[in-house]
């Protein structure tokens, strides 16, 4: 049998491990909850897993309720507020504030990953040859109608009476493009991976190129997370988190290949050996570099250039102007 002093030391020693174990679980529990949109596919989607997976925002001293969405409803449902972070773009973004629903864009996250693509065999080699043929690409409420706009209304073109422009979702742009409905499309990765490794189709621009272009080698940025301007007033602290957790986040998708690999059916249905290592070795440069510092004030002057440029040019409203500084966290 145990001696007193023994069984006195479990007993002592089993306490330890419950109150051990009780403080953790209170622990965790204190953490606040931030409900968060994240899209179905695409590399936003990705970092939103890597999150989730690596626990970041744990670490960074809060806890994330996935919301799973298409783009347009995480769009609208932080438009009536019932999800107050989520993938955010400049435009759209700023087009919410036109309307009344103040949107802060906090932290990057990817750069510009679209491209126009046409057959193979086609002769067109820019995307100026495509003039008066169809094109297809998504609609006037996306980051990349806009910036088609901007960078074409540049080139002193208009892209709704110089383009006969046919208006869809990701599939139907691929099922047009593949039927030979169209002589090109727009489409982003993995979706441009996929059609090149197909042997089929090759691309005539690409939007980041073109930007840097326009804006002598700085980078517009495609996307954030965004919060609702409400909720960041009432959750200030949470600002620094955030941006901890998604530069954390857009470092290690960079990085981690077997993440992607895990995650390219679900995020990009991707299946083939090799259309993924082909999308793999396209998807790491959109994301934002990995030492960008946030804000960083010559990339921000950028940011905030453009979309001054694109209302003067009759993108946006001109009321557009009174709403771009605010739409940016300090």
């Amino acid at each position: 049998m145990k001696s007193k002093k023994a069984i006195l030391l479990s007993i002592i020693l089993i306490a330890l491990t419950v109150i051990a174990v009780s403080t953790s679980a209170v622990g965790a529990a204190e953490l606040p909850t931030v409900e968060v949109g994240f899209p179905e596919d695409g590399v936003f989607g990705l970092g939103g897993q890597y999150i989730i997976d690596k626990q970041l925002d744990r670490k960074n001293g809060f806890s994330i309720k996935p919301r799973w969405a298409g783009v347009a409803e995480i769009q609208r449902l932080m438009g009536i507020g019932a999800v107050p972070l989520g993938l955010s773009v400049s435009e759209v973004t700023l087009r919410a504030n036109l309307k009344g629903t103040l949107i802060r864009l906090v932290q990057p996250y990817q750069l510009p990953h679209i491209f126009v693509m046409a057959p193979k065999d086609s002769p067109h080699k820019d995307v100026l040859e495509l003039k008066g043929k169809p094109l297809a690409l998504t609609s006037e409420t996306t980051s990349l109608y806009n910036m088609f706009d901007y960078m074409m209304k540049k080139r002193g073109v208009n892209i709704e009476s110089d383009y006969k422009l046919k208006k869809l979702g990701a599939p139907g742009i691929i099922a047009v493009l593949e039927r030979g409905e169209v002589d090109g499309a727009i489409v982003w990765e993995a979706h441009v991976s996929r059609l090149l490794a197909s042997g089929k189709y090759k691309t005539i621009m690409s939007f980041r190129e073109e930007m840097e272009r326009l804006f002598k080698g700085e980078s517009v940025i495609l996307s954030y997370i965004g919060a609702v301007d409400p909720w960041i007033k009432q959750n200030p602290e949470m600002v620094s988190k955030i941006r901890a957790t998604w530069a954390e986040a857009s470092r290690g998708v960079q990085e981690d290949e077997a993440h992607f690999r895990k995650y390219a059916k679900r995020f990009f249905g991707l299946e083939k050996p090799d259309e993924v290592s082909l999308a793999w070795k396209r998807t790491k440069p959109v994301l934002v570099p990995a030492d960008l510092k946030w804000p960083n004030p010559s990339s921000l002057e950028v940011q905030k250039r453009y979309l001054r440029e694109a209302t003067e040019l009759g993108i946006f409203p001109k009321e557009a102007k009174d709403h771009i500084d605010k739409m940016f966290v300090p």
